[in-house]
């Protein structure tokens, strides 16, 4: 089959990384793939599809493609332009997010309507988007968890710890995944602990910067790395969190699991039925910097604690394998060849 992959952005994510993925698979499994971007600026995603022999395309004739997979609401437009003249599985990793653009721009809504598809990673995202979907045939929808592949047997080395702990957020340094609450808190715990924030350099308030700039050995930001560098750092972690205001599956806090992290999240529907305060993970109100420090030193100063939230989070997700995601989401491709 012959598939264009419509991508939002070449910069490292959770979303972009998932799509190279599925990628990598379709391609293995025989299907023809060129990638369309909808942000042309490059990044090392870019260069990855290029390693797999998949072209990269400045324009595309439609009529040479079988199905379209538009990845993110960055694509809305692309899914409006497409989504007529081609099958096109409109993949969402969204959610207050894109709901906050639909209802500035209304009428990129219609996408929903002409998308073959939609293909959503947790139900929570039906509900942000049901004011829109509403009035449309439910067999369109789906709800398909990303998948993490096997624990890599090696992985690049990282900078070692020079102090008795390590907390560690991989995703953008951008105000949604609230970097600067983390930093607020470790500053506020008062504890012997490094901070890693890992991932691109969007922005950072003001008052969280000061307080890194003052202690560069303690808050480490990494920028952008790869995938398996940043699973590294996860790896060489004692806690591993995500502290963001909002979230569609929150990708890291998984792999973070797969490593048996205790993890530190934010309270935020996504993770209803798979991560629970006090069960597998600490959670606290977005933006909640006191009880975030309090989660925080309760952790650190609990070593058996620690263990005992990071298995229970890897038991959560053993159950979200690369495999289950790579075989429902090639069953929404077969239903619309069929």
């Amino acid at each position: 089959m012959r598939i264009l992959l419509v991508n939002h952005e070449f910069t490292i994510t959770g979303a972009s990384t998932v799509l190279l993925r599925l990628a990598a698979h379709l391609q293995a499994r025989g299907h023809s793939l060129t990638v369309l971007p909808a942000n042309p600026e490059d990044g090392p995603i870019k260069a990855a599809y290029e390693a797999l022999g998949i072209g990269i395309a400045t324009g595309a004739a439609l009529s040479a493609f079988d199905i379209a997979i538009a990845n993110g609401i960055g694509t809305t437009q692309a899914v409006i332009d497409i989504a007529g003249r081609v099958p096109t599985i409109w993949f969402l990793h969204e959610a207050e997010v894109g709901l906050r653009i639909l209802l500035k721009n209304p009428a990129l809504g219609q996408a929903f309507g002409i998308a073959a598809a939609v293909v959503y990673q947790t139900a929570y995202q039906a509900e942000i988007y049901r004011s829109f979907t509403y009035a449309l045939p439910p067999r369109k929808f789906h709800i398909i968890p990303n998948g993490l592949p096997p624990l890599p047997e090696s992985l690049p080395a990282v900078r070692p710890k020079a102090r008795p702990l390590r907390l560690v957020q991989v995703g953008s340094v951008e105000p949604r995944k609230r970097g600067g609450d983390l930093i607020r808190a470790v500053a506020a715990a008062g504890l012997d602990i490094e901070c890693v924030l890992c991932g691109r350099i969007y922005e950072l308030d003001e008052a969280a910067r000061r307080l890194a700039e003052a202690e560069p050995s303690r808050f480490i930001l990494t920028g952008e790395v790869p995938p398996e560098t940043a699973l590294a750092w996860i790896k060489s972690a004692d806690i591993s969190a995500l502290v963001s205001s909002s979230e569609t599956q929150g990708l890291s806090a998984y792999e973070a699991a797969q490593f048996a992290k205790p993890l530190l999240l934010s309270d935020l529907p996504v993770h209803r039925g798979i991560f629970t305060h006090g069960q597998n993970a600490l959670m606290a109100p977005v933006g909640h910097i006191e009880l975030l420090a309090a989660n925080l030193a309760l952790l650190a100063g609990n070593p058996g604690l620690r263990a005992q939230l990071g298995q229970a989070a890897a038991q959560a997700v053993r159950g979200f394998t690369a495999a289950r995601f790579f075989l429902q989401f090639e069953a929404v491709i077969a239903g619309l060849a069929a």
